[in-house]
This record gives C-alpha cells, structure tokens and sequence, in this order.
C-alpha cells in the first residue's frame, strides 16, 4: 500500500530527503521523469508524436527531462512552454540547458490556435500537486487545448488544474488517461470526484522518505497489495468455516445466490443461505439452503442483507439471530434493517458496505451529497458505527477502520456498475471472515480482488458487458 499525502507533506517529505538525507533534488527529478519514461516507453511506438507541455516549475523541470529521455531513446518529442517568458531555476534550469544542449527546439505554447493533430501523445508538465487556485487567462486556455485534442495524456504527478489536497475540481483541469506520480499518492489521487481525472494511477518510488512528523496516513490500496495466505496441504473444509447469508427471500433470491457461490468461490469451506424461502431460485448444488426459522449456532462469519427484504416479518426473524460471538457483514437490506433498530448488536466484529444511496439513507442525506464529499461521507458513518469497519462503494472506494484511518482502492472500473456485484463483493469479504482473517484485512483483501476482476475483464471485453457471475468466475483465476 502507499500513503496517501496531501501536498504539504509531499512538499515537506521532499525537503526532509534533500536536507536531511542528502539526497539531491536533481536526482529526485531525473528518477521522476525516468518513471514517466518507462511508462511512455511501453506505451509509443516510433511512429508517435509527443508533445511535452512543460510549466515553470519543478514540474516543468520533470517535464523537460521526460523530453531529453524520450528524445535520446528516439521517439519524435516537441517541447513547448507555457510561460516562456519567465527563466526556470535551479534543478529545472538544469534540465532546461541539458535538453538545449541535444538541439531540441523548445516552442512557446500559442494558445490562441489549437495543438496539432500530428501529436499521438500529450505529457502535461504544467502545474505539479502544490497548486491551490484555479487556473486562469492561458494556462486555463492550454489546458483547454489539450482538452480538445485527440491524442493520449500522461500527466506528470498531477493533471494540470487539480489541487493536490483537495478531492474536488476547483477549475479548469486537465483530464488525463495516465497520472504518474511520485512516492506516494496525494489526496487528488484517492477521492473523487478529482481521482476520475487521473485516468490510470501509476505510483513511481523515487527514494523519497517520509517526514517523520507524518504517521499513520491514508493509504491507497493496490492490485499489488492482494495477498490471501497458502493453504496447508492436510487443510479440509472444517479448516474454512461456514459463512451464513441471511437473505434471498423470495422474489430475490438472486442476490443472496450471488453472495453464497462468491463466498465459496473466494474460500469458504461451506456455505448456508437462510432464507423464507428455501425451495426457491438457487441453482448451486454446492450451496446449502435452509429456512431462517431453523438457524443454529453453526456459522463461523455471517452476511446479513443480500435480498433480505424490507418486511416487517422478516425484520422479527433478523431480530432472533444471534450475532454477539462472530463477526458480521451488513449489506443492502440489512442497511435498512440497522437504520430502523439503531441500538442492534452489530456482531463480534461488523463490516458495513454501503453504495452512496444506502450511505445516504443512514445519514439523512442523498446519494448525490454522499457523491459530492465522500470522505466526510466516509467519516460520519465511521462516527455513527464507531467499532464497525465502513465500506463505501463507488470509483476509488473507501474503507474506513474504527480508529479512523481511511483507505482507497485503486482497482476497479466501470465495469462494476452491474446489478449483483455488492452481493459478490460482499460475499467475498464473508469467505474471508468465515476463514478466519481479521476484518480490516478481510475488507481490504476482498476489496482489491474485486476490482482486479473487473479490470481484467475490460482488457478484453467491452467495459458496459460485464455481469456479477463474471467476478464469480474471476475468481478461479
């Protein structure tokens, strides 16, 4: 996982690795735009064209060198400045007379006619994390520009426009394919709505250590960071637990089919809907189902809301499930059933995993409010549950701990947006439960091996076909 930084503390870890480390900020630049680099590199072909669209700052300076390593690997590279009229400094001065040096001409952007179509590719260089108003005059016009163009953008730590503490959009910004960024992911990285700018997040370690004042930051979850522990060979399914849905009652018993095959196909040694209606839609022989009238202290981890319904008969027999002694997933109805009995017990552990309309039905809000600052969002749930983990659905989706330090998921795409892929998702996160994994791990893992399925399926399918039982089948992989 990588922290999660607002610009202040990037700014402050840079200084902290200069001064105090040794480690000149020349070199931090150069390893910077070597990771800009590796990335184009896998990307181009020698038939592109790049245009580099460098500002006057460090960032520009990242953006000048990423032009003298393109250029020296071969590939056709302009360079333009947006404030040609004002010299760089220091480490960008630098690169500024190396890449002079090749021969490379170096334009000054003209805003008042639109970039070339000969350009393949767009690097924005113009403004890096530390920008904190909106842009205006030209810059707000080249971004624009490069906004109108057809070409790919990668955009050097930040798209031009966002601020790097903030998660919303303050101005004119520039919306990138790819985002490479240094070290560690800042706060327009992670939240919404500014993450949907940035297009694929690449984080690129350079050596930058942390200041030391830092602890304890957000972290961003990566595909990288799924890891579920071997099984032992003389394991058997008794080794696994037994995961309980509560839910598929009937008319939905579809959603609580989705969660249970998720819930084996992710490790759950056996798995048991409970339901009012036992003889209904439940077309997996491998799942056991029974009446919810019969539960017995037989579940190692529960899931209570997949297809639960919002009957008052069905919210007396949820009131008669004992859940003090394991831990418990509260999803879809089983939302509405908390909002309704406030004072119930959650579970030995409890996991909530609200989309942004369920979130907003807990907190007397609408789903779009949710949308607009799901972080604050985020917390007021993490304040109303205070001993619950919080899951909160959507692009870049947030976890919260009970002690308050919050997480962001870097996998996943649109590709989720399909009815029954919470049910999956939460099934998942009770396979883990039932196995025994500590809930915050259980969340976390279950979370990025969600997403990783719907990325894999947009490489090779259309992003709008996917259907919930495509992650079930992820899964085997």
């Amino acid at each position: 996982m990588r922290p999660v930084l607002t610009s202040k503390q990037m700014a402050a870890s840079d200084r902290y690795t200069i001064d105090q480390l040794g480690v000149p900020g020349l070199e931090l630049m150069e390893r910077a735009a070597t990771g800009c680099f590796q990335v184009l590199r896998d990307l181009l072909t020698q038939e592109d064209i790049v245009a580099v669209m460098v500002g006057a700052g460090n960032n520009g300076g990242d953006g000048l060198a990423v032009a003298r390593l393109l250029i020296q690997a071969g590939f056709q590279v302009e360079t333009f400045l947006a404030f040609p009229q004002r010299p760089f400094k220091g480490d960008a001065a630098v690169n500024e007379a190396r890449l002079r040096d090749m021969g490379a001409v170096i334009h000054a952007a003209d805003v008042s006619r639109p970039i070339p179509e000969r350009f393949t590719c767009i690097v924005d260089a113009l403004f890096g994390t530390g920008l904190d108003r909106p842009l205006t005059g030209d810059p707000a016009a080249l971004v624009r520009r490069i906004n109108e163009h057809r070409a790919s953008v990668l955009a050097v730590d930040m798209p031009s426009g966002l601020s790097g503490s903030r998660a919303d959009i303050i101005g004119e910004t520039v919306l990138a394919h790819i985002t490479v960024t240094f070290q560690a992911a800042k706060i327009a990285h992670a939240l919404t709505p500014a993450a949907a700018y940035c297009g694929k997040l690449v984080v690129h370690p350079i050596g930058i250590q942390l200041d030391p004042e830092i602890r304890n930051p957000p972290q961003l979850m990566e595909a990288d960071d799924f890891k579920l522990p071997p099984r032992l060979p003389h394991a058997h399914k008794g080794s696994f637990g037994t995961l309980g849905i509560i839910g598929g009652f009937r008319g939905m018993e579809g959603a609580a089919n989705l969660a249970a095959v998720a819930g084996l196909r992710f490790g759950a040694g056996k798995v048991r809907v409970l339901t009012d209606a036992p003889g209904g839609r439940f077309r997996h022989d491998s799942v056991m189902v029974d009446h919810i009238d019969h539960y017995r202290d037989e579940f190692s981890a529960l899931v209570i809301g997949p297809g639960l319904s919002r009957r008052q008969e069905v919210s007396d027999a949820v009131n008669h499930i004992r859940r003090e002694h394991i831990p418990v997933i509260w999803d879809a109805d089983g939302l509405y059933y908390l909002a309704d009995h406030p004072d119930t017990v959650l579970g030995k552990e409890s996991i909530l995993t609200p989309h942004p309309g369920e979130a907003g039905m807990l907190l007397g809000l609408s789903a779009r409010e949710v949308q607009k600052d799901r972080l604050t969002a985020l917390n007021a749930l993490g304040e109303r549950f205070p001993e619950s983990w919080i899951l909160l659905k959507g692009y870049r989706t947030l976890i919260r701990s009970p002690g308050g330090t919050w997480f962001s998921c870097a996998t996943g795409n649109p590709a989720l947006a399909t009815a029954g892929s919470g049910d999956v998702l939460s099934g998942m996160i009770g396979a883990l439960l039932a196995c025994g994994t500590a809930p915050g791990e259980a969340v976390r893992q279950a979370c990025i091996r969600h997403g990783m399925a719907a990325d894999r399926w947009v490489s090779r399918h259309a992003v709008y076909s996917m259907l919930a039982e495509d992650i079930i089948d992820d899964l085997k992989d």
